[in-house]
């Protein structure tokens, strides 16, 4: 889709999945200890990242997300 870092740059994607993997276990009701666990994140580190990716309502964000895809998918990636 054209998201994330230059293709080849394997620490920045490395980083960005660990830290959606601590937005998925978040989510998937997770506490920050077992997160931590699983990622190799410090606790502060997980604690930071998901207070600032968290959603405020998650089911508000959720259709945000639907509509978002509708929308790519029906137009594309227009800049």
């Amino acid at each position: 889709m054209g998201f994330g870092p230059p293709p080849g740059d394997r620490e920045s994607t490395h980083q960005d999945l660990r830290d959606t993997c601590v937005m998925l276990l978040d989510r998937a009701g997770c506490d920050l200890l077992t997160i931590c666990d699983i990622t190799g994140h410090s606790y502060r580190s997980a604690q930071t990242i998901v207070k600032h990716y968290r959603a405020r309502n998650a089911a508000r964000a959720d259709s945000g997300i639907d509509r978002l895809e509708l929308q790519v998918r029906k137009e594309g990636m227009k800049g």
